[in-house]
């Protein structure tokens, strides 16, 4: 959803009526000065705590002002989505699916095939485990492989 000025975000409504009425839509992640977008994001509902976790792409990081740079964060309820605490960084690296090093096009990358495509999240016991790709090693040899990385996989335990 479009926020105007202040880049993209995800909102949240919810229903303790089966889907019969719905919550007005709440903003999700930190509310910040700059522009930021938000997208692809994942929620999960853990089975144990009853924590909402979503996960999603952020762009605070991008230095750069043209929110290319995204990196993973994660937004968690305790109180069934009413409110979310601050959001939580858990990437360890901006990533730009965007451009390699300044270079657009990069033929390294398959502007068909973007991140987000193997996103998720899961939560059980306290633990999210949010899932992700990023391109931080785009076009940088791997061993074993005939044609340079442009995506990996990462994920990570937070509690």
């Amino acid at each position: 959803m479009d926020v105007g000025t202040m880049g993209t975000g995800i909102f949240l409504s919810t229903s303790d009526n089966g889907g019969v009425n719905w919550s007005m839509p709440r903003p999700i992640g930190d509310r910040l000065a700059y522009a930021v977008d938000r997208f692809n994001q994942w929620l999960a509902v853990d089975p144990v705590t009853a924590d909402v976790v979503i996960s999603f792409y952020d762009t605070r990081n991008d230095m750069t002002g043209q929110r290319f740079g995204t990196d993973i964060y994660l937004a968690r309820s305790t109180d069934g989505g009413a409110t979310f605490a601050a959001d939580v960084r858990v990437s360890t690296a901006t990533s730009n699916e965007h451009d390699c090093n300044g270079v657009f096009p990069c033929s390294a990358i398959d502007y068909g095939n973007q991140q987000g495509d193997y996103s998720g999240v899961a939560s059980y016991g306290g633990v999210a485990h949010p899932l992700w790709t990023d391109s931080r090693v785009n076009q940088e040899p791997v061993v074993g492989c005939a044609v340079p990385a442009m995506e990996e996989v990462f994920t990570s335990a937070v509690k």
